[in-house]
């Protein structure tokens, strides 16, 4: 008996299962303009990155690269940052991030820099040489050129182990370079 009661409870199941899908209804497009839309990846990333990091410093300007520096597929973020809270007479600082997971670690901060900013055909402990332009505060003018240490890229590139360079590599931020703008976050009204 209990037989004759299964076979026709799989036979409904099998047939439920082949049942093929309804379309989804098209989306409603006035229903999306109510939604925010979903972060842009990893330029917004480095927005908030920014936000969290140096919160005081907003509103703050920056120049933003991406160049795969440690040869392992994935982007290091290379951000200018343009504001009073970063910039003197030498110039501004320079960071350069790596993913790390969910987060980005700095393996670059560097002070008294300017633009443009290249990277070097030439690599050390497994990372690519960069270049940063240098001038004002007193110092030599030129292009700095910086070698990774095995932990992170010199700070200042005003003093050794920076170098003076004339070689020339791949520029990823121009002497000019387009400028994304980042504005304090607004505590909601509750």
């Amino acid at each position: 008996m209990l037989r004759l009661l299964a076979a026709p409870a799989i036979l409904l199941a099998i047939a439920a299962c082949s049942q093929p899908e309804e379309a989804a209804p098209p989306p409603d497009e006035t229903a999306a303009e109510d939604v925010s839309p979903a972060p842009a990846g990893r330029d917004e990333d480095i927005r908030h990155f920014l936000a969290q990091e140096f919160p005081d410093a907003t509103p703050l300007k920056y120049a933003l690269a991406w160049h795969d520096l440690d040869g392992d597929g994935a982007d290091e973020a290379i951000v200018y940052l343009v504001t009073p809270y970063f910039c003197g007479t030498g110039g501004c600082n320079t960071l350069v991030l790596t993913s790390a997971g969910p987060m980005w670690r700095k393996v670059g901060d560097i002070s008294v820099s300017r633009t443009p900013i290249t990277v070097m055909d030439t690599s050390s402990n497994g990372w690519k040489d960069i270049a940063v332009a240098i001038a004002g505060g007193g110092g030599p003018s030129g292009n700095a050129l910086l070698k990774f240490d095995g932990t992170k890229y010199p700070s200042n590139p005003t003093v050794p182990p920076a170098e003076m360079t004339e070689a020339t590599g791949t520029q990823i931020l121009a002497e000019e370079p387009e400028l994304i703008e980042l504005k304090p976050e607004t505590e909601s009204a509750d």
